[in-house]
């Protein structure tokens, strides 16, 4: 703890200090490189997720989607990129900072099956000083592939690819692969896929890193399963430099000076102004070339070239010098207005027209901006404007420009402020497919388009009560929307708001139940080898003809899709009905777990018959009835009454197969729903503690 606020101290200092210098616009910067890691926002559910990922330093506004049935955001705690690894000593250790956590659609070795996560630039990226690196890549593997900022595909030997390695069992990282196994991926440069290990092993700490050599304007990683239940980890960093200057007139300082620094795509991401000494800083910049600094030039001073500065391995420095003599008088001008109501409020959205006032014509016709201004370029120094609401031809003032600029707010005659619009308040109670209650469920209240749209902007989140009662104010009059029990986005309620002043009417909805719903499992052996090409049916509660039906794939894996929520069933498995096993289905997809089947021995080859030696008489042999499961559970299901059961023993078989409908029961409380897929246990509890 006491480490921990020491941190958190010093990099508060930080902040304040560079806050300080960009304000003040400081003298000199000392040697500012440093490394950053991304943070991570995420929202959305299964195979809908989107999110952002900020880098400081200018980095490119950067928003991601990705169809992963699943997708974290850690705390970095747990696993993390050490010093000594090979981005580490670029970017110092990830050690607590966040990283994304993301999985394929389906854990099938297709690639129909694989997820796809796009990362979407708002400019072009830089073409150095950043990274990407990719984690936990052994029984998977990861298509890498991008697009510049036109659109146009990147080949793969642009990415930048550094190296694979391990981070595991390095100095300063993390404590993971105990067998010391060392695993690292493959990149293979031709089809821009990185391959985890030969034997699609499920391991730990395999990694690689790539820091792309030209702008993108897309990064896209498509993950597939190859064996088990991977995941795979996402981390992006950045180095940064200081930028510094003088700014002169005459040679002499020239203060408060508006400078404005540009990425190599033109996009604006730093202003500031000089200090007394015409000196101005800017600490923090992604250590790429082509960095673009401007100066507003004094009045009447001609505007100087642009400075281009090179970050890559650097601080850099720009200093802007102005001459002394004046500017030829302008042959036109702009002039900026700024339009208020009788509050004194800037009026947005306000159209414009100024007519010269000697021709009567229209010289321009304008808009005013959200801070309620407006600018017309090109008007004559000494002519005479006139200045009128567009929308009811009312005057509102005239101007000559003279030498242009601003002109004071409310130099215009005051316009009245538009009315509210009406909201209203909308109650009621909301329940779950099976009818009970959504008790302190949370509910997203997501408008619809008027277009008619997919709905996806928020506007109101409320939790319900212990009887799933709700309370939303706020809301616009006679408007649709849908509501999003705990992310279910596939299973939004609609409703509509009732007119402004009218009685409210309680609402009462219900979440609707899915058309259809899948189970899956694995069929093992009675050794606990999977069991391939082993035919697996479900049947009604009641009679015989299968509703769905598959075999296994090589790993003894199946899905059976298309079962009716909240119904009974029967599991079978190579057809024998006497042995089927009885499970609900709820009202999502969920798990049966691992299906255990006797493998049938071969018939012995004949030979001498010898004399039966008299003895006891034995008995019929008891038959196994099936314990009921439901999804999630893990059961053992043993065909009754099979050649070979128990064979050379001479054992009853009864007693495994009522352990094994004990082990059921106990089974159904502790695992339910699709977490039986998830991958090793120790993927799934380093995600969760992160």
């Amino acid at each position: 703890m006491r480490a921990a606020l020491r941190r958190g101290a010093a990099a508060g200092t930080v902040a304040v200090v560079a806050l300080g210098l960009a304000l003040a616009g400081a003298t000199t910067a000392s040697a500012a490189q440093a490394g950053a890691w991304g943070s991570f926002t995420l929202s959305g559910s299964a195979r809908e997720w989107s999110g952002t990922m900020s880098l400081p330093g200018g980095f490119p506004e950067t928003t991601f989607t990705s169809t992963s049935r699943q997708a974290t955001v850690p705390s970095g705690s747990s696993t993390w990129q050490a010093a000594s690894t090979a981005p580490g000593e670029r970017y110092g250790s990830s050690r607590g900072l966040p990283y994304l956590n993301l999985r394929p659609q389906l854990d099938r070795p297709v690639a129909s099956a694989a997820s796809v996560t796009t990362y979407t630039f708002g400019s072009a990226t830089p073409s150095a000083g950043w990274s990407f690196v990719l984690g936990d890549i052994d029984a998977d593997q990861v298509t890498v592939t991008a697009t510049d900022p036109a659109g146009a595909a990147v080949p793969a030997s642009a990415l930048g690819f550094g190296s694979a390695y391990n981070y595991c069992r390095v100095a300063g990282g993390p404590s993971c692969d105990a067998a010391g196994l060392g695993d690292v991926p493959t990149w293979d440069s031709s089809t821009g896929v990185l391959l985890g290990n030969a034997g699609a092993l499920d391991t730990e700490g395999a990694a690689a890193w790539f820091s792309p050599t030209v702008p993108l304007g897309s990064l896209t990683l498509t993950f597939q399963q190859r064996s088990g239940f991977p995941v795979f980890q996402t981390w992006f960093a950045t180095r940064t430099q200081s930028l510094t200057g003088t700014v002169t007139e005459g040679g002499a300082a020239f203060p408060a000076a508006a400078v404005t620094v540009r990425d190599a795509s033109g996009t604006v991401v730093a202003e500031t102004t000089t200090n007394a000494r015409g000196e101005y800083v800017v600490p923090a910049l992604t250590a790429a070339p082509g960095w673009r600094v401007t100066v507003e030039p004094p009045a009447g001073t001609p505007a100087a070239e642009d400075v281009v500065v090179d970050l890559t391995s650097a601080d850099g420095v720009a200093d802007v010098a102005f001459p002394t003599a004046p500017a030829p008088a302008p042959t036109s001008v702009a002039v900026t207005a700024t339009i208020v109501d009788t509050e004194g409020t800037p009026v947005p959205d306000l159209p414009l027209r100024l007519v010269e006032r000697a021709s009567g014509a229209t010289v321009a016709e304008v808009t005013t901006a959200d801070d309620g201004t407006a600018t017309v370029a090109d008007l004559a120094p000494t002519t005479s404007y006139e200045l009128f609401r567009a929308d009811t031809g009312e005057s509102l003032g005239t101007l000559v420009p003279n030498s242009g600029g601003v002109l004071p707010v409310g130099f215009f005659r005051p316009v009245p402020a538009p009315a509210p619009e009406p909201t209203v308040e909308v109650s009621g109670t909301i329940a779950g497919p099976d009818g009970a209650p959504a008790a302190g469920a949370t509910l997203d209240v997501v408008l619809v388009p008027a277009d008619g749209g997919e709905p996806t902007e928020t506007v109101a989140t409320v939790e319900t009560d212990a009887a799933g009662g709700f309370e939303v104010d706020g809301l616009l009059p006679e408007t649709d929307y849908v509501i999003v029990v705990d992310e279910q986005a596939e299973a939004a309620v609609p409703f509509t708001t009732p007119a402004a002043g009218a009685p409210a009417t309680p609402l009462v909805l219900e979440v609707p139940a899915p058309e259809s719903v899948s189970v899956d499992g694995t069929v093992v052996d009675q050794d606990g080898e999977p069991v391939a090409d082993a035919p697996v049916a479900v049947l009604p509660a009641t009679g015989d003809a299968p509703v769905a039906e598959t075999t296994t794939d090589a790993d003894g894996r199946f899905v059976l899709d298309g079962l009716d929520p909240g119904t009974d069933y029967r599991l079978i498995v190579d057809g024998d009905v006497a042995g089927a096993v009885p499970f609900t289905t709820g009202f999502a997809d969920a798990g049966l777990g691992t299906v255990a089947v006797t493998v049938v021995a071969p018939e012995p080859t004949p030979g001498p018959t010898p004399e039966p030696s008299p003895g006891p008489t034995a008995g019929p042999a008891p038959t196994a009835s099936a314990a009921p499961v439901a999804p999630g559970t893990a059961p053992t299901v043993r065909p009754a009454g099979r050649p070979g059961d128990l064979a050379f023993t001479g054992a009853d078989a009864s007693w495994p197969l009522g352990l094994g409908a004990a082990l059921l029961v106990v089974g159904l409380g502790l695992v339910t729903g699709r977490a039986v897929l998830r991958r090793r246990q120790r993927a799934v509890v380093s995600g969760s503690e992160d």
